[in-house]
């Protein structure tokens, strides 16, 4: 089965980027983040979850092209 505009729908692709943004603000931001009161566990998480999001669609996108 194909798709016709790729293997992930418009949704999810705006859906990356955000998270990407997000990701990248808080990366950068993380130890304004830490002085502004925010505990380390919070920063952490938000910076795993963001990475996390992409490779999740990229293996999603892997696998669902192999059948």
């Amino acid at each position: 089965m194909t798709r016709r505009h790729g293997m992930l729908s418009q949704r999810t692709i705006r859906l990356v980027a955000v998270l990407l943004a997000v990701g990248l603000v808080s990366g950068m931001g993380a130890p304004y983040l830490l002085q502004a009161g925010f505990p380390l566990w919070t920063v952490l998480l938000l910076v795993v979850v963001v990475l996390a999001v992409p490779v999740a669609a990229v293996l999603h996108s892997e696998r669902s092209s192999r059948r």
